[in-house]
């Protein structure tokens, strides 16, 4: 199974993750155009992606020549789930993964069909891995990833839509990819 983050969601974790790291160290807001260059992301995109998280009340903007974006949030209190439904709305495997009714659709198999009580388990432990992971445990595993000796270009940027893959100095070691529901392969892209 595959599932991707929308590159609207992967922008704006990367905006997240970094906006966490400044606050952590106490920094001024930040300018979408600053994030941008930073990371080599399409401005207007970015620009349209902050603002939905500050109606989101993640983020707040200031105005003026010293504004920009800075958390609002507690970053040990902001779950991923959070930022994808922001960003895409709800996270569904199927039209009938959350058991809702689904207005206008029918499923021709609903009476008697075979995977969908795995599908909704699998979606309720998803959306529960989701729910665990914060901007907080984002920022962390960057800080544990700093030292170039430790990055693997299979589990960092590479798979990261927003940029260029990250060269591994011969002989390292991979690093350890986060934890995963049993069964579920997440990959981020597009």
């Amino acid at each position: 199974m595959m599932l991707s983050l929308t590159r609207k969601t992967d922008y704006a974790l990367v905006a997240l993750a970094y906006l966490t790291g400044r606050r952590a160290e106490g920094a001024q807001p930040v300018s979408a155009k600053q994030i941008a260059q930073t990371f080599g992301l399409p401005q207007p995109l970015l620009m349209n992606i902050l603002k939905e998280l500050v109606r989101a009340r993640v983020l707040t903007s200031t105005r003026g020549v010293y504004g920009g974006y800075e958390l609002v949030a507690d970053p040990a209190r902001v779950t991923l789930l959070e930022i994808v439904t922001a960003m895409d709305g709800p996270l569904r495997l199927a039209q009938c993964a959350d058991g809702l009714p689904i207005v206008g659709q029918g499923c021709t198999l609903a009476e008697d069909c075979p995977i969908q009580g795995p599908i909704r388990s699998l979606h309720r432990r998803l959306n529960g891995f989701l729910a665990e992971v914060t901007l907080q445990d984002l920022w962390e595993d960057r800080l544990s990833k700093a030292d170039p000796s430790q990055v693997d270009a299979n589990t960092t940027g590479a798979q990261c839509g927003c940029r260029a893959p990250h060269e591994t100095p011969p002989g390292t070691p991979p690093a350890p990819p986060l934890a995963e529901p049993a069964g579920v392969e997440i990959y981020q892209g597009a």
